[in-house]
Parts: structure tokens; sequence; C-alpha cells
């Protein structure tokens, strides 16, 4: 009796515990199909690009793509943004299902100086390229431009350029609208500093020394002129002297 079912258990109950077995097994991998690409990397958004395009991350967003966003290897692409001489500094994130967050804290350009090429200097002298940044900015003229001085992703290792860059830095922060108009910003032949407004005739003189309160009473004279009348109203303002402003109108 006991041989009986058992035959009867190979030739009907077998075959129906295969084709179970197998049809668990498709089901499973049909599941496993439709839940790995729920977890393919559809989208790759970048933020923080304020000054410069976003040409060379291109790149980096294509190869994430289509990738499992468990399986993404985040760090090595962080690793290989920041070490774009324009990017202080990334994060990445994983937004699930599909979708990855590129944060990117760009150096800020401040001027630009001509050494063999263009160089744009950002708010702490580092040396970044120009191709991929469109903005206008004050031009630094008559400083030395040894092309060792301006080695792209470092500090310039100029010491009139970093100092030149700090005043630059300090006229942004607290005279904007001075800031915005520069076209020259000149260390002249007497080993003072010059600014030259876009109009191209207005000239101001800020000696050597005690820029920043020069830069401060610049902005308080700015302020105190009649409503008819500019910064670009004068030929010259000379800053040069303690306690007067001396101008001369255009």
């Amino acid at each position: 009796m006991n041989n009986n079912l058992i035959k009867i258990f190979n030739v009907v109950y077998q075959p129906l515990l295969c084709l179970a077995i197998i049809g668990v097994f498709l089901f499973g991998s049909v599941k496993w199909a439709q839940f790995n690409q729920t977890f393919v990397v559809k989208d790759v958004k970048i933020e923080g690009i304020n000054y410069f395009d976003d040409t060379m991350l291109i790149e980096y967003k294509k190869s994430i793509k289509n990738q499992n966003i468990f399986l993404s290897n985040l760090k090595g692409y962080k690793s290989d943004i920041e070490s774009l001489d324009h990017i202080k500094g990334c994060k990445i994130s994983r937004v699930f299902p599909s979708t990855i967050k590129v944060e990117v804290y760009e150096r800020e350009p401040l001027a630009m100086i001509s050494a063999n090429d263009l160089i744009i200097l950002d708010s702490e002298g580092v040396c970044l390229p120009v191709e991929y940044c469109e903005i206008s900015l004050p031009i630094l003229s008559n400083f030395k431009n040894n092309q060792e001085l301006y080695e792209k992703g470092k500090t310039t290792k100029s010491s009139n350029v970093l100092k030149s860059i700090d005043i630059i830095k300090y006229s942004k922060e607290n005279f904007d609208s001075l800031y915005t108009n520069i076209s020259e910003f000149v260390f002249n032949e007497d080993s003072e500093y010059e600014i030259i407004l876009k109009n191209g005739r207005t000239k101001i003189l800020l000696g050597d020394d005690n820029i920043f309160v020069k830069i401060d009473n610049l902005n308080a004279f700015a302020t105190a002129l009649p409503a008819e009348k500019t910064l670009e109203s004068y030929r010259y303002i000379d800053l040069r002297y303690k306690r007067q402003i001396v101008v001369e109108e255009i």
C-alpha cells in the first residue's frame, strides 16, 4: 500500500511540485527584475551652479544614470567632482527610489588676470579656468604675469595680487555698486592701487595704505552725492590724502 502511494506521488505530485518550484522561481525573478528597475537611477539633479556652467559635470551625470541606486559609487564621484579646480566642496545623496542629488559648492570668481592665458581668481586668490565662466569680472592690470605665479587650482604666489583680491572682496561685501562697476584694478608704476570704472573715464586713486578705510570713505562720498551725480561724473577721485577727497568733474 505504501509503495503504491509513493509511486502515485512520484508520478503525479513530483512533477507538479517541480512546476510549482519553477513557477515560484520565475515569479521571484520577475519581481526581482521589477525591484531592480525601480531602483535604477533615472534622474541626477545638480544644485549649486551659480558662477560656472555645468559642462564639466555632465559626464558624471551621464555615468551615474541607469545604475542601481544602491550600487552607485557616490564616494568616488564626490572625490572626482571635488578635484575640479572651481569646486570647493560637494555633497552627493540618494533620493529614493531613483534620484541622485549632487550639491556643489563653487569657488566665487572675483577678478581676472592675463598670464599668457586668462586666469580667474576666486575670493581666496585661487586660480581657476575661464572656459566655463561667462560673468563679467574686474581685470587686474599691470601685475606680474609670470605663468608660474598662477598655477590653476592653486593659490596665486603673487602677494600684490592677493592684497588686491582682499581689496576687491572688501569692495564687493561692503560697497557692491562699486564692485559691479569696476573695469580694471591697476597696480601702477608708483606701487599704488587704482580703480578704473566701466565708463572708461573715471579713475579712483587709492594709494597704497589703509585701503579698506578709503573704500568706506568712497562709499560715504557716493552716498552724499546729489541725485544728479554719480561716481562716473568725475574724471578722477583721489583718496590718497587724509581727511579729504580730491575730485575733478568730467
